[in-house]
């Protein structure tokens, strides 16, 4: 995977652009907003999604602080070269008594790895402790970004939506299927969760690049329907 910066091919740049610039507007107003990334099942790109929006939302000096909740499988840490090491796990399970954050300087980002593999990482991120950790963070940056394990396949990310001021999902094309997007947005709307749009991996074999597409959803009695797409 390659990290967003000025030497990405021109369609990735614009892509995470249209995707700062949509996530922006649907998240009005200046407090801090806590958003949740997250997909139906593995391989969909959900990381690579959390990891480079974070980048691009630094690249307007804004304070970013990007927490890998993927305790099962975390990747974050990895795509930017570091071994893994305690993070987020160790905190909250009482381990350490300070929530490790290390700086990003080159991409202006500050991230808390996911830590030592639990046993239980349901207990850990459903705790006080965890969203006493948010409530802290909500303080001191613009946004936090939390990259979660994939819904199909533990509920996690549906744990802090309380604290969630809207999620992205995302899907990956000619890989996602249907009737697992189905089941996610069915866990989402059970959660009552606030979905601000799709984001839609895709290969152009033609172009040779990646697109990033991002589709705005709205709740329409049970279900969805797509409002707008760019």
């Amino acid at each position: 995977m390659m990290l967003l910066s000025s030497k990405s091919p021109f369609s990735v740049q614009e892509a995470y652009k249209t995707l700062r610039t949509n996530v922006t507007f649907s998240l009005p107003g200046t407090d801090c907003k806590c958003i949740g990334i997250t997909s139906a099942n593995r391989g969909e790109g959900k990381s690579t999604v959390a990891v480079n929006l974070s980048i691009s939302l630094a690249q307007l000096d804004k304070k970013v602080l990007l927490i890998d909740c993927d305790m099962r499988l975390p990747t974050v840490i990895t795509k930017f070269g570091i071994k893994a090491q305690e993070g987020l796990s160790d905190y909250l399970s009482g381990t350490i008594e300070e929530v490790p954050i290390i700086r990003i300087e080159s991409k202006g980002v500050d991230i808390v790895p996911s830590g030592t593999i639990p046993p239980d990482s349901t207990a850990l991120i459903d705790s006080q402790v965890m969203r006493d950790m948010v409530a802290a963070f909500k303080d001191m940056y613009d946004y936090v970004i939390f990259d979660f394990p994939p819904i199909n396949i533990v509920t996690d990310a549906v744990l802090l939506t309380e604290m969630i001021d809207g999620y992205l999902l995302v899907v990956r094309h000619e890989f996602s299927e249907y009737q697992k997007i189905g089941e996610m947005l069915r866990q989402m709307q059970f959660a009552d969760a606030r979905i601000i749009g799709f984001v839609y991996n895709s290969r152009s074999e033609e172009k040779k690049y990646y697109k990033r597409r991002y589709y705005r959803y709205s709740y329409y009695k049970d279900g969805y329907y797509k409002k707008s797409g760019y």
